[in-house]
């Protein structure tokens, strides 16, 4: 299950370019927070821990609880807009969580294992399908991953989306199908250009030249006589 962290909000009061320009000035991140039928509501987060939580990974499928005018309330990134240039965080929208929310997440896919795969043992390769994976799943049972164990694949083997238990009411969204996750792929070998051996009576390079300079010789010598 995913965990829940903390970020220190503030409330905003103003909105537009102008009024974003200060909060972002100011080591902040305008942002918003919305969902469960209740007023889209304007807020501003501290920008060096969304950062770190970005480069730690999984920052869209956190559960983060929020105290909002003194009320602890649950919220999950549901996009972040970063500056074109410095590629630094701009703007996050959240979204509110009940207990018995459900959130349509991609989940990242982890392979375990590898070295008892005796198809990878014989120098095959992993070949991923999916990194990630598409699921519906309980607002307060989300995997922070999905893992597929590589224990006995052998070359050509598939890895399905039934090859895992999922969580407790987490279903991947594609349904209509069991969907390739991976492949257990033969390994590529290149091999070097074969020289072809010339055919019988069929002379080589140096040996044609060396032909033609003895003819040139025995021509020149005859002349002579």
């Amino acid at each position: 299950m995913a965990k829940e962290n903390t970020l220190d909000i503030q409330l905003r009061e103003s909105t537009g370019k102008s009024a974003s320009k200060k909060v972002l000035a100011s080591g902040r991140i305008p942002s918003v927070v919305y969902g469960l039928n209740e007023d889209p509501l304007s807020i501003s987060v501290e920008s060096i821990k969304v950062q770190k939580e970005l480069k730690a990974g999984g920052f869209l499928t956190k559960i983060y609880s929020l105290n909002i005018n003194g009320k602890e309330s649950l919220a999950i990134p549901r996009d972040v807009q970063f500056h074109p240039l410095s590629d630094l965080p701009v703007h996050i929208d959240f979204l509110r969580l009940g207990a018995d929310s459900k959130v349509v997440l991609d989940i990242p896919a982890t392979f375990i294992n590898h070295e008892l795969s005796p198809g990878l043992k014989r120098g095959g390769v992993l070949n991923i399908v999916r990194r990630t994976i598409q699921v519906s799943c309980p607002a307060n049972n989300i995997p922070e991953e999905i893992v597929f164990d590589l224990d006995g694949l052998e070359i050509g083997d598939a890895i399905h989306i039934s090859s895992t238990k999922l969580p407790e009411g987490t279903v991947p969204t594609i349904t209509d199908r069991d969907f390739t996750i991976g492949t257990v792929a033969a390994p590529t070998v290149v091999k070097e250009p074969e020289t072809e051996a010339p055919a019988e009576g069929e002379a080589v390079e140096g040996d044609s030249a060396e032909s033609a300079e003895s003819k040139d010789v025995e021509s020149s010598e005859e002349k002579k006589d």
